[in-house]
């Protein structure tokens, strides 16, 4: 019976951690004060890396929560990016474009990250 417990406490215990998230930025670039957006608010962009013992997770951050909390999120799944994340970033006042070290390029639209989104 104390095998018993004993099993499913370590059971429970790993399943918790191979969900317990990490995560790292790995990248952040602030929009430059050349380019100006209609909410007058500065806005950055993030490569963020989301890690759990199974596997690791990306995702691009666009917004003007410096906490990289509320804004808008894109889900990337590029092989090679930890090995060669960003490469860079070109701002202008119709987005942000991206330019990563794997040689994909991904533009967010203004309307995306600009009005408190």
């Amino acid at each position: 019976m104390i095998g018993l417990i004993l099993g499913v406490v370590l059971c429970a215990g790993a399943m918790i951690a191979m969900r317990w998230p990490a995560q790292q930025t790995l990248y952040t670039d602030k929009q430059p004060g050349t380019v100006a957006y209609d909410d007058d608010s500065s806005h950055v962009i993030a490569l963020i890396r989301d890690h759990s013992l199974l596997e690791d997770s990306y995702r691009l951050y666009a917004g003007r929560d410096p906490s990289l909390h509320y804004g808008h999120f894109v889900d990337l799944d590029l092989p090679g990016i930890a090995d060669k994340p960003v490469q860079s970033t070109q701002w202008t006042p119709e987005g942000v474009r991206i330019r990563f070290g794997t040689g994909h390029e991904l533009f967010v639209p203004a309307a995306s990250f600009t009005g408190g989104r």
